[in-house]
């Protein structure tokens, strides 16, 4: 494998994929380019692979390497403390906004399903917990296991998303006045997420005319900028567009602003 050309991420996530359906104990459920659907365990996992193929780019002689530890971070997945235990965890759970119709998928193939609230555009917001290498869902199942409300989870995780974000919720800026952009891209898995964060957003309403309009294009994308120029709103609401449809865990085209502190859909004059 080693002295063969350098495997594409699609070619690399097929060898991950059929390596893992070769594990007893581990069940591949599905795989949208570097993201697997796992159930290992009592649990369903969302595994990115993205960081086991940048190290294996680096070092395409050490894949064995790279597949092994994979493989023993899975392996060491604790489930039976994040089935029975909450406050073991409840530093590491977090809201993420996921599309709708993720449910639908959930069904049909006769998945646990998740703790979700509906949010905006087709969105719902599901809750997480981050684990060294993936992220696990949070079902409903748990929350009867660990005898915890929805709210009572809704709360920490968003208190986790207010810590997380202050402590390395990086962001750039370019251009003034109805030109100026404000990017979260910290590419933890929440940059989008942070929309649910509207005093965070609000703060930049101060230094750019007309009003404030996100954009959400993606889970590790979020944008915010002004309508008070025609040509720039319209030229990024173009670009948030293409960024929906084209990258990987697309979201939403719509845009967004902030009305009374509350998230609100942006809509055009």
């Amino acid at each position: 494998m080693s002295d063969g050309a350098l495997l594409d991420p699609e070619g690399f996530a097929a060898l991950i994929e059929a390596r893992l359906r070769a594990e007893d104990g581990i069940e591949v459920r599905g795989r949208e380019g570097l993201n697997l659907q796992v159930h290992i365990g009592q649990s369903d996992l969302a595994v990115s692979i993205h960081n086991f193929y940048n190290a294996y780019a680096q070092h395409p002689s050490a894949i064995e390497l790279v597949t092994d530890t994979l493989l023993r971070s899975l392996r060491n997945y604790d489930t039976a403390r994040t089935i029975t235990s909450f406050d073991d965890l409840r530093e590491r759970v977090y809201p993420m906004l996921k599309p709708i119709t993720l449910l639908v998928t959930l069904r049909e193939r006769k998945l646990p399903m998740l703790v979700y609230r509906p949010f905006l555009a087709d969105l719902m917001i599901a809750y997480v917990i981050e684990e060294p290498s993936s992220l696990a869902y949070i079902s409903e199942q748990h929350l009867e296991r660990w005898g915890l409300a929805e709210h009572e989870l809704h709360e920490q995780a968003m208190t986790n998303l207010r810590r997380r974000t202050a402590e390395r919720g990086e962001h750039t800026v370019t251009g003034e006045g109805a030109q100026r952009l404000v990017i979260f891209k910290a590419q933890d898995g929440f940059d989008a997420t942070r929309l649910l964060l509207p005093n965070l957003i609000e703060g930049w309403k101060a230094q750019m005319p007309g009003n404030l309009v996100i954009g959400i294009p993606n889970r590790d994308f979020l944008i915010i900028f002004s309508d008070a120029e025609r040509s720039v709103l319209t030229a990024v609401a173009h670009q948030i567009q293409r960024e929906a449809a084209e990258r990987a865990h697309g979201l939403t085209d719509q845009l967004f602003t902030i009305k009374g502190g509350q998230v609100r859909e942006y809509e055009w004059d």
